[in-house]
């Protein structure tokens, strides 16, 4: 399939290839849109590339993330999508387009959805990015294997430590969720560790500082109540803490929320009328995989419906 450009103007450029921005990607292409992609990664996928086991997407079979956005991929290419592994560094306003610049290229486009994710947040704590990749990690998935039979902590009480804390369990001695608080995740992610004979809770609790002299030996933690600091032998230490918009490229025209995530209206556009957001990047956003791809869809029916008016 070939889609013709009208003097070299693209109808929609999507920053970002997670699921929103691969969904919106090809239905902008469906619909007959002259679509490209901008990817900061070497692969697709966004967070869900590091999710094992995707239980909150409807198939008929199980799949990991990985394979979902490879397969998104193939979709693109199938639907003559351009596909560009550069972050996009801005967006500048064009005689009436939008030119969005990703390092030494720069493509002119009629609309533009912001699908760029949100990217996990560090603890901040001292000695944390001295010892990434010698015991702190954010992806179970790809480094559990590393820590079989040995001792971790899971910072956070969300869904994504729970899902961490989970993959590590199956191959770990003891898997340790420290929570400042109670936790927020799933009652079914909850149940589950809460029935793994190796996973336990160490709550009201904050890491201050990551121990050890080359690789990960243990953390100190504080008790937020009452101050109290203790020190935790382990081998590894996966932060789940929240993540923080990927929303710094875009211009002051679009308007952000105090965290960073752009705001949009019901049809999720932007305060910069020709620029959509979509996905974790989007104030609002549910959190759901399922979610990101109906905002995509919906983002280019508005879209559609406007470039054929």
């Amino acid at each position: 399939m070939s889609v013709r450009r009208r003097r070299d103007i693209w109808d929609v450029v999507v920053a970002g290839g997670g699921i929103a921005g691969l969904t919106a990607a090809w239905y902008a292409a469906r619909r007959g849109l002259a679509t490209a992609l901008f990817e900061a990664q070497p692969n697709c996928g966004g967070q869900i590339a590091t999710v094992n086991v995707l239980d909150d997407w409807p198939s008929a079979e199980e799949s990991s993330g990985v394979e979902l956005a490879a397969a998104l991929v193939d979709k693109l290419h199938g639907q003559a999508v351009e596909v560009f592994y550069q972050p996009v560094r801005a967006l500048v306003p064009d005689n009436g387009l939008l030119r969005v610049e990703a390092g030494g290229r720069a493509l002119r486009a009629r609309r533009v959805i912001i699908a760029t994710g949100a990217r996990l947040r560090s603890l901040g704590v001292p000695q944390e990015e001295a010892m990434r990749g010698k015991g702190v990690s954010q992806c179970a998935h790809c480094d559990g294997y590393f820590f079989r039979g040995q001792d971790v902590v899971v910072v956070g009480g969300g869904d994504a430590a729970l899902q961490e804390a989970l993959v590590l369990a199956s191959g770990c001695r003891a898997v340790m969720i420290v929570a400042r608080s109670g936790l927020r995740a799933k009652s079914s992610y909850v149940e589950r560790a809460a029935g793994a004979t190796n996973v336990r809770f160490v709550w009201d609790s904050v890491v201050d500082a990551v121990l050890g002299d080359g690789t990960v030996s243990g953390v100190r933690l504080r008790n937020v109540k009452s101050g109290a600091l203790t020190d935790l032998a382990c081998t590894g230490v996966f932060p789940f803490i929240g993540v923080e918009p990927n929303s710094d490229f875009l211009p002051t025209s679009v308007r952000r929320d105090e965290s960073g995530r752009v705001l949009t209206d019901a049809s999720l556009r932007t305060s910069e009328p020709s620029v959509f957001a979509i996905g974790a990047v989007r104030a609002g956003y549910s959190g759901e995989l399922v979610n990101a791809a109906s905002e995509a869809a919906a983002a280019v029916a508005t879209i559609a419906g406007e470039l054929a008016a």
